[in-house]
């Protein structure tokens, strides 16, 4: 059954809605438009499933909880122009990832249209489930040492019909033999020995450094700092920090920064509520509030990442919730 259902328009909203799982998770929206998502939880027993749908592509970063095995699967049609990237490496085919037991943080890069499901498994429960098939050295393995593993079509096929049957159903209670089922198909795609995989890569310094500038803007968007003290801070070379920040987030640090600090305007604009809490009346405080010191500057960068004028923004705000 559901246990927690609710929709997000910006990334600062996501961030709080996945408090409970991932404390230090930081999104970024890579794609232009306005942010509209969902996020559902579903338990089944001692498996729990999340749902995350998007119809802006987004960057997900943050820490891994160190007990569960956990296993994304994407439910909708694979884009060869627009691939999941895990851990900053491509998913070149239909596939389950992110399961690599021994990573301690993830950072995923997600398409627009996104549905991603992720199995959360009990690790005792799993290690249960494969003493009763008398062990699988396979599975074991691949989830040892790769963090992508190729679905074979029947099995990615009736993976996902078992989950959006679940998501279909809604509030209704999980029958007793789902857990079971879902959990042997997962083991399943894991043995079969036809399936490609994908080994963990080292991060290379760039895309570490791009990693460590995205937290380190989440945790200070406002902060005013030169390129050679946000060096000096993260403990990264100039060209690391430039590059990776070009290869991961397509702009450059200082445009990285203006990114935050724009959803976290925006995500005052749509909540009235949020804003009046903070003493906050319009466009104009909202923005200075996040370090915005012109106006005309931030509506024009604004209008280029969201397609609409900072006002209408805070006008649909103000109807959604009157």
């Amino acid at each position: 059954m559901i246990q927690f259902d609710s929709t997000f328009s910006s990334c600062q909203g996501l961030q709080e809605l996945f408090s409970p799982l991932s404390p230090d998770l930081v999104a970024l929206q890579m794609s232009r438009g306005p942010l509209q998502g969902r996020l559902r939880i579903f338990h089944l027993g001692a498996i729990r499933f999340n749902l995350l749908e998007t119809n802006q592509s987004l960057f997900l970063s943050g820490t891994r909880r160190p007990k569960p095995c956990t296993v994304a699967i994407p439910l909708e049609e694979p884009k060869a122009s627009s691939p999941y990237r895990a851990q900053g490496i491509p998913v070149a085919w239909p596939a389950l990832m992110g399961y690599n037991r021994h990573l301690t943080d993830f950072d995923l890069r997600i398409p627009a249209g996104a549905r991603l499901a992720t199995i959360v498994i009990g690790k005792e429960i799993l290690m249960e489930q494969l003493d009763r098939r008398g062990g699988s050295e396979r599975t074991l393995e691949r989830w040892e040492s790769t963090n992508q593993l190729e679905l074979q079509p029947e099995l990615q096929q009736t993976l996902r019909d078992q989950l959006n049957n679940r998501i279909a159903r809604g509030e209704q209670r999980w029958t007793p033999e789902e857990p079971d089922q879902l959990l042997d198909t997962v083991i399943r795609c894991f043995e079969q020995p036809k399936a490609r995989t994908s080994l963990v890569a080292k991060r290379e310094a760039r895309h570490e450094a791009a990693i460590d500038l995205l937290h380190w803007c989440a945790r200070r968007p406002t902060a005013i700092v030169t390129a050679d003290e946000l060096s000096a801070e993260l403990f990264q070379s100039r060209t690391s920090l430039f590059r990776g920040s070009r290869e991961h987030f397509e702009r450059t640090p200082l445009e990285l920064q203006r990114s935050i600090r724009m959803d976290r305007v925006r995500q005052l604009l749509l909540d009235p509520a949020r804003r009046a809490s903070q003493g906050l009346t319009g466009v104009g405080d909202s923005a200075a509030s996040m370090g915005f010191t012109s106006r005309s500057h931030f509506a024009r960068h604004y209008q280029e990442q969201y397609g609409e004028q900072p006002q209408e923004t805070l006008t649909n705000g103000l109807q959604a919730t009157s």
